[in-house]
């Protein structure tokens, strides 16, 4: 959920090939949040982390995503009336208003630039600042559920299956599950459903199966 590339390793790593790998957008799980637009902003705290840039680029980076962040924020702020809306509605066929209305509400309609509106009451910054406040907008609530998505998987991946797990006695998993997790051996949850033919039964009663491994473990100590 950070990065193209790394949707590549855990294919390559979960799922193996047995034939040439292409890398398709398809096959990103949250390829909405995996977007040309905003890889600086996702990669950016890497960066950072490791030191990678200069002071001076680093300083660029920061006024550029913070940039970025004022423009959605003025998105929500800014109001714009229907004397200077309703030209730019009505070029891009979208319906007309009859009072003024948040420049955010507006730019979430599919056909408005969110640039032009801002320009329509004044604003005179870069229009490439606006572009990510643009598509953040107009696809708020697949964004919203994409990171909900991704925040569970974070949490799937704090769920350690033990490498001496004898999936193969698990009898609450389909045939199919055992096998593969037999071969695959996935250290998460979240690697264990990253695997074709596990279903979300499957991973549900793994949980509870290793629950109970674990806890055989320890009282037999």
């Amino acid at each position: 959920d950070q990065a193209v590339i790394g949707v590549l390793i855990d294919d390559l790593v979960t799922r193996g090939v047995d034939e040439p790998y292409r890398l398709f957008t398809s096959r990103c799980e949250f390829r909405l949040l995996l977007r040309q637009d905003n890889a600086l902003r996702r990669l950016f705290p890497i960066v950072e982390q490791h030191n990678l840039l200069i002071d001076k680029h680093l300083e660029a980076v920061r006024q550029r995503l913070a940039g970025e962040e004022s423009v959605r924020r003025e998105a929500d702020l800014l109001t714009i009336g229907p004397t200077w809306a309703n030209p730019l509605l009505t070029a891009a066929g979208s319906s007309a208003i009859d009072a003024p209305v948040r420049v955010a509400d507006l730019g979430r309609r599919p056909t408005i630039r969110l640039v032009d509106l801002l320009q329509a009451v004044g604003w005179n910054g870069r229009a490439e600042s606006a572009e990510w406040a643009d598509i953040e907008l107009k696809y708020d609530g697949y964004l919203r559920r994409e990171r909900l998505a991704s925040s569970r998987l974070a949490q799937q991946e704090d769920f350690i299956l033990p490498i001496d797990l004898p999936f193969q006695s698990f009898r609450t998993l389909s045939h199919e599950a055992r096998e593969k997790l037999s071969a695959r051996r996935p250290g998460t949850i979240a690697g264990a459903g990253r695997i074709p033919g596990i279903s979300p039964s499957d991973l549900q009663n793994l949980v509870i199966e290793t629950l109970k491994w674990r806890a055989q473990r320890v009282a037999s100590v």
